[in-house]
């Protein structure tokens, strides 16, 4: 392959990826733009049980699908204030691929057809986790006994 066809390649590689975040990003700007009722952080917790989310996720450390907490990170890195809003969408859209951060390393996010105010109030308790040394709740000590 000639060293043109390489940029050329590289650059369309740079090219998607930046418009699919930005595309992302804007979807959520435009879901955070309708009023809401605002979500609670505790409701959130909740909302983890009643949907099953606990089925494939885990507070801290990974199960088939990544810890809320590392989500948490990821997305308060990557997004900042919009990480909750980022967050909602991605519970409503799932993802079209692989997640790296599983422990399966295959997992596969489904898309879940959850009102926007509980997908917020999801999102706002995600958000909320923040690291802690040696942060691991007794019920996941208790899973992997």
């Amino acid at each position: 392959m000639k060293k043109s066809e390489i940029s050329t390649l590289a650059l369309t590689a740079f090219m998607v990826l930046f418009l699919s975040i930005a595309n992302y990003s804007q979807t959520a700007q435009q879901e955070k733009s309708n009023p809401q009722k605002v979500a609670s952080v505790s409701e959130g917790e909740q909302l983890i049980e009643k949907y099953g989310c606990l089925t494939c996720h885990k507070t801290y450390g990974p199960k088939t699908g990544p810890a809320f907490h590392g989500v948490s990170i990821k997305y308060r890195n990557e997004y900042a204030e919009n990480a909750a809003d980022s967050i909602a969408l991605f519970i409503k859209k799932g993802s079209k691929g692989k997640y790296p951060c599983s422990a399966t390393k295959d997992a596969v996010m489904p898309q879940f057809n959850i009102p926007i105010e509980e997908r917020l109030a999801i999102a706002n308790w995600i958000v909320s986790l923040r690291p802690m040394k040696d942060m691991i709740r007794k019920s996941d000590e208790q899973d992997e006994k």
